[in-house]
């Protein structure tokens, strides 16, 4: 009988070392851990409201601002420490903020200031030539049509030749082989209608519907409700996150956004997300999974993680299955 591999024994590499047969498959059928609010770790202690937060955020930070930040927060790790334990999928919120008149991402506080963590992501693409990531620029604040542009060049400018480009290919053709051969890292989508690159890659190029439940059994059944709605020639995100309101938190503010939903989350959802499986599918066909997006992706030495790049082990499974099945064996 076949050894079937472990993909999980190298999280920093796991694409590079996944098999050959894995790597012809299109990126939109393989499972792929993704961040939620990527960028979150960067708030820093009294950082300012951001223009995403809810109005009454602004008078909460000025008398509790530890509180703000603690479920403002949803990444502990770093892009780095991200990359490192799989993540190939980033949630990137982005604000124009004056009179700088520089890019910071956000969530619901300012974060960094984007250009140092994306140099850092170029970085670890560099020594990682087989490795590849999709950043999903997601939402955008204060932003006018000038910034979308300044911004499209900024990313052509960090990431240039590894950006595999919507304006000569096919998602369905996008492979970890085909990538690599043409070194090619980089896929970006890019949320908005703007100013529209042609190498950047649209909204419906891959959905990512958000649940914003705050029930884990809600949120379960609204991931399995989404993805029944899945086409098979796009990517398709599901967002394994609780999304808690003003009202939720306030009588909660000892807590935090780990300690009350993603802890839930990691708990209550993980056997949904072993249960999921990967790989091509037809139109008339059950729709399979892709990319899953969770909070502290760090959780339980990056279980969140381990879990999604495992899945992938089902696709071997499967096509072994077929070719050793009597219909395909020659008489």
């Amino acid at each position: 009988m076949l050894r079937m591999p472990n993909f999980t024994d190298d999280l920093e590499n796991w694409m590079g070392n996944l098999p050959q047969e894995l790597k012809n498959i299109p990126i939109i059928h393989l499972a792929i851990p993704g961040s939620h609010d990527t960028m979150s770790y960067g708030i820093k202690n009294k950082a300012p409201v951001a223009p995403d937060a809810d109005p009454v955020v602004g008078t909460l930070n000025k008398f509790i601002p530890c509180v703000v930040k603690r479920w403002a927060v949803t990444q502990r790790y770093d892009i780095v420490d991200q990359l490192k334990s799989g993540v190939r999928y980033f949630d990137l919120r982005i604000c124009m903020k004056r009179p700088e008149n520089k890019f910071y991402f956000v969530h619901g506080l300012f974060c960094e200031e984007i250009t140092e963590p994306l140099e850092h992501l170029k970085d670890f693409l560099r020594t990682h030539p087989r490795e590849f990531i999709v950043l999903d620029c997601q939402h955008f604040y204060l932003f006018n049509p000038t910034d979308h542009c300044v911004l499209s060049a900024e990313l052509n400018r960090i990431f240039d030749k590894k950006i595999y480009s919507r304006n000569v290919s096919q998602l369905k053709d996008c492979t970890l082989e085909s990538a690599t051969e043409n070194g090619k890292q980089v896929l970006i989508v890019y949320r908005s209608d703007a100013c529209v690159n042609d190498r950047f890659w649209l909204s419906q190029d891959w959905p990512t519907p958000w649940p914003n439940e705050i029930s884990v059994k809600k949120l379960r059944k609204y991931l399995d409700e989404s993805l029944a709605q899945r086409n098979p020639d796009v990517g398709f995100v599901s967002q394994c996150v609780l999304t808690p309101s003003v009202r939720y938190i306030v009588p909660r503010f000892t807590s935090s956004l780990r300690t009350t939903c993603a802890k839930e989350v990691d708990k209550k959802l993980t056997d949904w997300i072993k249960a999921q499986i990967p790989g091509p599918f037809e139109a008339d066909e059950r729709p399979k999974s892709n990319v899953f997006l969770a909070d502290f992706v760090d959780i339980q030495n990056s279980n969140f993680c381990r879990n999604v790049i495992a899945l992938n082990k089902k696709i071997l499974e499967k096509n072994n299955s077929a070719q050793n099945s009597p219909s395909r064996k020659s008489i």
